[in-house]
């Protein structure tokens, strides 16, 4: 049997919160069983119904439903968070794609795929049209290459920086060419006449030699995670001569480990976590249970504190109050935080951890706290005089003169509805406020409550 604190880790990093409910479930259970309920995720977990006629509110109403997903709506949260974590690294971004609704194409990619296998994940994506519009792909042509995504596909999707030659660049991009879209259909398009069909060689491994000339572009797919080798050109001197699998395993075990645990990892782990992507084809869920059964993610220095991306730390907000994410999310106020799903930065994505910690993205956090108490107390001065939160509401009545002499009273009750437990120095902090304030400041504590380090860090 798992220890109680280990599951409830579990949960916060693969669920965004540990919700009681859940707890309920795995606490009986060993770590490797709770894993394994962790990770059985439902085969379609639904598309957004996007109605509004506006490109730009489609958008919107595609960022608010993957929201409550990852909040409310999905009995297996890791399919959202696993999703989201490919959007950060296959990235699109909807300006430039200018579909709302190819946008969502892809992302459904991710969050159906999401725990599929790398090799499939990446094929699909490839010739998706947001990928071929945000990568430029779409006018990589025979007489006129364009390498960005030929590149990036090495560079930042599969095999990390310096692992491959120009030469090798220069391969994958003629290998890619002949895809492209209809800007007016947004529709997929292959040009036979634009494909450079000539064999080329490419991490030491010939392509483009014959057969369907659609599959060009996905060879290089399978030769990095196939039977590719680093070049003695490549730019880390280490690698050359490796088999490319075990350089891209290797860059995508450490990006999985930092997503999850935070840390750098150990040569022991990088080393497991490797062997186990490559022992399963590049197969997600075994891949990722062996990251979340290692002893070294239940240690000390891994549960010390991940520090929770806007989205992660929006989620927690919505959980806590019960609220839907249309209702309660000014997506304004996610873009200050420094994360809006549909907008990564570039093509490198989102960074992590401590990078969140800076002075704008903390005020920006203040007010994202404010405004969502604010929506759970809509009621409380006017209207029904209650604070709506998940499990429950409390009446300004209550706070104001059932409990006027016991302020901690007001406090515990407030943790009971949102389901947060605080460490005692939290504790204390609060205690103190809400101790040392009027009577008709204490719904204040809200606020304060909502802005906890416990809910800034998972």
């Amino acid at each position: 049997m798992a220890a109680i604190t280990d599951i409830e880790h579990l949960l916060r990093r693969t669920e965004y919160v540990a919700r009681p409910a859940r707890v309920d479930v795995l606490e009986d259970l060993t770590i490797e069983a709770a894993v394994d309920d962790v990770l059985s995720v439902p085969g379609n977990p639904g598309s957004a119904n996007l109605t509004d006629p506006e490109n730009w509110q489609r958008g919107v109403q595609l960022t608010h439903h993957w929201i409550d997903r990852m909040a409310h709506d999905s009995p297996r949260p890791i399919q959202e968070k696993m999703g989201f974590f490919w959007h950060g690294h296959f990235c699109s971004e909807l300006g430039k794609v200018g579909s709302a609704d190819l946008m969502r194409e892809q992302i459904d990619t991710f969050r159906f795929g999401a725990l599929s296998n790398l090799r499939s994940l990446a094929t699909t994506m490839s010739t998706q049209v947001a990928m071929l519009r945000y990568l430029d792909n779409n006018r990589n042509r025979n007489t006129s290459p364009n390498q960005n995504f030929a590149r990036e596909l090495m560079e930042l999707f599969l095999l990390g920086v310096g692992n491959y030659t120009e030469a090798d660049v220069e391969a994958a991009t003629a290998a890619w060419t002949g895809h492209t879209d209809d800007w007016q259909t947004d529709d997929y398009v292959w040009r036979e006449d634009w494909h450079d069909g000539t064999a080329k060689t490419f991490l030491g491994r010939r392509i483009n030699s014959g057969g369907d000339p659609t599959l060009h572009g996905s060879e290089t797919i399978d030769v990095m995670l196939g039977n590719g080798v680093v070049p003695n050109g490549a730019g880390i001197a280490a690698n050359r001569g490796r088999p490319s699998r075990e350089v891209a395993a290797e860059f995508l075990s450490k990006k999985l480990w930092i997503e999850f645990a935070g840390t750098t990892p150990s040569s022991a782990v990088l080393g497991a976590l490797s062997q186990s992507a490559i022992d399963n084809d590049f197969d997600i869920t075994p891949w990722l249970r062996t990251l979340l059964t290692r002893p070294e993610f239940y240690s000390n220095e891994v549960k010390q504190g991940l520090v929770r991306s806007p989205v992660e730390f929006l989620v927690a907000l919505l959980v806590a109050t019960g609220r839907r994410s249309e209702a309660a999310t000014p997506l304004w106020l996610m873009e200050g935080m420094g994360q809006r799903p549909l907008f990564p930065p570039n093509v490198s994505g989102w960074k992590h951890n401590a990078y969140w910690v800076n002075a704008s993205a903390m005020a920006r956090r203040t007010e994202t706290a404010r405004s969502i108490a604010y929506r759970s107390m809509q009621g409380y001065w006017s209207g029904d005089g209650l604070i709506h939160l998940q499990n429950g509401t409390i009446a300004r009545d209550d706070i104001t003169d059932t409990w006027r002499d016991e302020p901690l009273t007001v406090l515990d009750e407030l943790l009971r509805l949102t389901d947060v437990t605080l460490t005692s120095g939290s504790y204390d902090a609060l205690a103190a406020f809400a101790t040392g304030s009027e009577r008709w400041e204490r719904s204040d504590l809200l606020h304060l409550l909502l802005f906890a380090p416990e809910l800034q860090v998972a």
